[in-house]
């Protein structure tokens, strides 16, 4: 179809997302979370972050304390929770803690003055801004140019799927922390090889996020230490640089922050999708099998240049074993897979024809399922779960797109992947 049928197709789309959260999933979210866990008010994931900055910068006071955390708490239940404690559906409620490193406060600072209804209302904006412009990043470390009306379309489609949109309405870092990683590679391939480096340093404001793509670009500087020193240099620099500080503002924050980590595992779930999928055993059997073989592919590939196919390609193999391996399950985690996706678009060529209709059928579910609830809408003041059935395939996605991309038919990617992506 042409482009502008298809910029069409996305506005629909995103309005169909948006309307549906805002008419029904929001409000039967806000039903659930007062049933289950006794939320008096969903304050999203930005305000135990918010309330952590202002009163370490403002009041010198440890974020990570019982006394700031019982203040978060007291916003989202009217009380403090107690380790163990339980919600009147039986789950064990979240803490609410501030569980970052202590070094987010340097990016939330210019917030601290600011009303928090003032920050909620305008951060999903903002995080929606980072997560289209992630799409046109995404495209150029593919080299892969297309008319405005197609971008416009792709970055629609994105930023209205299920994953986006639960970070946008949750508020999560996760968007920002995707968002630097992308931008630190398309300045790996522009040859911005410091500025980079700062970059990737500030996506480590959630390391189980950032920890493996930093494991690629630390092999590729491995590949060829005389050209690319620049790259973890600046890296070096900034993340020493946001530890001391952070250890000037708060002395012995990594102890806070390494107990406050453990207990984060207590309350809520910290698990990878190919444990939840295979058990823990076997699940953490394949995930280590996926990153050590990762590491090795990574390690052949280490002298690819940054303007290549296989440069590009390699990344987003090290940005899937992230999501399948890694303890981040939540699905707006799944910010990292754009680039793996506008891959797949790329190659949609190469795809047989029933990979081709098995990627459409979990793309286009959400929108069509949304539809079909806006027309027969369900109960909002029910335990019922089914206004989360537009989001039934997002989990299997991180299972299903890898799977696609190794059965792609190798002639018809032999010239692309020997293709020089210089940058433009």
């Amino acid at each position: 179809m042409k482009p502008r049928i298809w910029l069409l197709l996305s506005v629909v789309a995103a309005a169909i997302t948006w309307i549906y959260a805002a008419r029904i999933l929001v409000p039967w979210d806000r039903y659930i979370g007062e049933l289950h866990d006794g939320v008096k008010s969903q304050m999203g994931d930005l305000y135990p972050r918010w309330v952590g900055t202002r009163e370490l910068l403002l009041h010198g006071r440890n974020p990570y304390g019982p006394e700031v955390s019982g203040e978060i708490q007291m916003a989202f239940y009217g009380r403090i929770v107690t380790p163990g404690d339980r919600g009147p559906g039986h789950k064990i409620i979240d803490e609410q803690r501030f569980v970052y490193p202590v070094y987010v406060v340097f990016l939330m600072a210019p917030t601290i003055y600011a009303d928090f209804a003032t920050l909620r209302r305008w951060a999903p904006t903002l995080l929606g801004l980072l997560a289209a412009l992630s799409v046109p990043i995404c495209l150029n470390l593919l080299g892969w140019q297309l008319s405005w009306e197609a971008i416009a379309a792709i970055t629609l489609f994105t930023v209205s799927s299920p994953q986006i949109v639960q970070g946008l309405l949750h508020q999560q870092l996760s968007v920002v922390v995707g968002f630097l990683i992308f931008a630190g590679a398309w300045c790996v391939r522009k040859n911005y090889l410091a500025t980079a480096g700062v970059l990737l340093a500030w996506s480590t404001i959630k390391p189980q996020m950032a920890l493996f793509p930093l494991c690629f670009f630390l092999i590729w500087v491995i590949g060829d230490w005389r050209k690319r020193w620049r790259l973890l240099a600046g890296f070096m620099a900034i993340l020493l640089a946001l530890i001391g500080v952070g250890e000037f503002v708060l002395p012995g924050w990594i102890g806070y922050f390494l107990a406050g980590a453990a207990a984060y595992r207590r309350y809520f779930p910290t698990t990878s999708l190919l444990r939840v999928a295979l058990g823990d055993m076997l699940g953490e059997i394949l995930g280590g099998l996926i990153v050590l073989g990762l590491l090795v592919f990574g390690w052949c590939r280490r002298k690819e240049p940054a303007g290549s196919r296989k440069f590009a390609t390699t990344f987003a193999a090290f940005l899937m074993g992230t999501l399948l391996a890694f303890p981040l399950l939540t699905p707006f985690n799944q910010v990292i897979l754009i680039l793996p996706v506008m891959l797949l678009l790329q190659d949609w060529k190469a795809l047989p024809q029933l990979s081709r209709l098995a990627f459409i059928v979990n793309v286009s579910w959400p929108w069509i399922i949304s539809s079909v609830l806006l027309l027969f809408p369900p109960r909002l003041d029910s335990p019922n779960r089914l206004p989360l059935l537009p989001s039934l395939l997002v989990l299997f996605f991180p299972l299903l797109l890898p799977l696609l991309l190794m059965i792609r038919r190798d002639a018809a990617l032999s010239q692309l992947e020997t293709t020089d992506l210089r940058p433009s």
